[in-house]
């Protein structure tokens, strides 16, 4: 081939190639999708890539001769495929993460925010986002930059695994641990525990690495303490979760459930958005009347043949004596009014501007709320908000006691007292499952906080600074 002839061609395959990449930035900015369920051009399923180029090569002579070889057969190397896609991608994303890398080291001191959870194949994936403070001199302008760097496949969940893994990350950004200021995550034993924990990792490595919670995130972690504190917990979450199953099983209960429940229906709980808890406790909580005459109607309605009209009714029957107790109205009310107090403060952390010393100031409502709740002149008022929907159900509102006797511990010497156990099914119930929650909350509060307060002590007087 002739010099011309080869820089002619290379020339056109240059032009080509600035297209396809001039087209990967653009779905990529507007994070569309790249392929769909095939890769043949003009078919009507072949994705956003393909379909661009189809377009392009309506007005470009350039893109129109390359689809015009291609349909000719006259080049079977066309690189449009998934291939040269994802190439292109990983050059991009290259070139974007050392940009901000480089940005990063320019401005010398940063911070990291972290998270993790499982995708859809069960594989856990933990993102890296930095921080920095990126100075231009030449525009004088001063900003706060926060950058998504990677995801991280996580082959173990621990504090130290995860500690480890992201000093690795370090090394392979070329980032240098010393001048890590700060890092921000949720509140979790594996991030924030008080021993082998990815806090306290980093604090060994470099103790000038702030932690600031997520205080967003914190109240989730409150409200899963409380909730597996205790059996009677527990035992009520899973009836609550038992009820959408049972209902949503089939169109027949589903049907049943809404000629009884006009305006609310049963919701289903989320094991990792917490505020699901109180969507799920709306409906029961104003409604138990007519969730409970739907199951009633099912236990009885004898025109369910086989074995799974038995089943049905056998689970109807089930649920109905399970809500139908006084225990489970006094956990529905104490819940649902835990969680509605809660979702409050929760919405307000959830803003994007959002000051260490507001978050504090906004946090002390759900505690003195659950301080409040701790006594016996409020769990009384329970019982009375109880009492009528026991009255709306037509069951004695009295506490039935456990049926498990309980065996009392031999004494070892002769001057050890007798351990007697309380045999009142209502201070039972108060002790071991009112106090128990709010006591557990009350704690988990105080305890996930303390960083925030700390924190407030060092910068909050940045806060006050007037600028004139």
């Amino acid at each position: 081939m002739k010099p011309c002839v080869q820089e002619k061609v290379e020339n056109y395959w240059q032009q080509i190639l600035e297209r396809l990449i001039a087209l990967v930035r653009v779905l990529g900015v507007k994070n569309f999708s790249f392929r769909g369920t095939n890769e043949k051009l003009y078919s009507a399923r072949n994705g956003n890539f393909l379909k661009f180029v189809e377009l392009m090569a309506l007005f470009d002579p350039v893109m129109s001769e390359l689809l015009r070889k291609i349909r000719n057969e006259e080049t079977h190397v066309h690189n449009l495929g998934k291939n040269l896609q994802n190439e292109l991608i990983d050059i991009l994303a290259n070139d974007i993460k050392e940009e901000i890398l480089r940005n990063a080291r320019t401005a010398k001191y940063f911070s990291i925010i972290l998270d993790s959870a499982p995708d859809v194949s069960h594989v856990e994936q933990m993102t890296v986002i930095i921080r920095f403070v990126q100075v231009d001199e030449d525009n004088a302008v001063i900003a706060v930059r926060e950058y998504f760097l990677a995801y991280v496949l996580l082959q173990e969940t621990t504090g130290a695994f995860m500690a480890e893994t992201i000093l690795e990350e370090f090394k392979k950004m070329d980032l240098c641990i010393d001048n890590l200021r700060g890092q921000g995550y949720d509140n979790g034993s594996n991030m924030k525990g008080k021993h082998n924990c990815v806090q306290k990792k980093l604090l060994q490595r470099n103790p000038r690495v702030l932690f600031v919670p997520c205080s967003a995130h914190t109240l989730n972690l409150v409200v899963n303490d409380a909730a597996s504190c205790c059996l009677e917990a527990t035992n009520f979450f899973g009836v609550i979760k038992k009820l959408y199953v049972f209902f949503s099983a089939s169109t027949y209960r589903w049907d049943v459930l809404k000629r009884h429940v006009q305006s609310l229906t049963v919701k289903p709980l989320s094991e990792t958005r917490w505020e699901s808890r109180i969507d799920a406790l709306k409906p029961i909580r104003y409604q138990i009347g007519d969730i409970y005459d739907a199951l009633t109607e099912m236990a009885t309605d004898f025109t369910l043949l086989g074995s799974s009209g038995n089943s049905t009714r056998a689970e109807a029957k089930v649920l109905a004596n399970g809500i139908a107790t006084l225990k489970f109205l006094v956990s529905l009310i104490v819940w649902y009014d835990i969680l509605f107090e809660i979702n409050i403060t929760s919405k307000q952390l959830q803003a994007k501007e959002k000051y260490i010393s507001l978050a504090l100031k906004q946090l002390e409502c759900p505690r003195m709320f659950l301080e409040e709740r701790r006594s016996d002149t409020q769990f009384e008022k329970v019982l009375v908000d109880a009492t009528e929907l026991a009255d709306d159900l037509e069951i004695d509102p009295v506490f039935v006691a456990d049926s498990v006797r309980l065996r009392k511990n031999k004494r070892q010497f002769d001057y050890e007292g007798e351990d007697t156990p309380v045999q009142n099914a209502k201070v039972n119930f108060k002790v071991d499952f009112y106090f128990a929650v709010l006591d557990v909350a009350i704690n988990s509060v105080l305890e996930r906080f303390q960083q925030l307060q700390q924190m407030k002590s060092v910068f909050g007087i940045l806060y006050d600074v007037k600028i004139t």
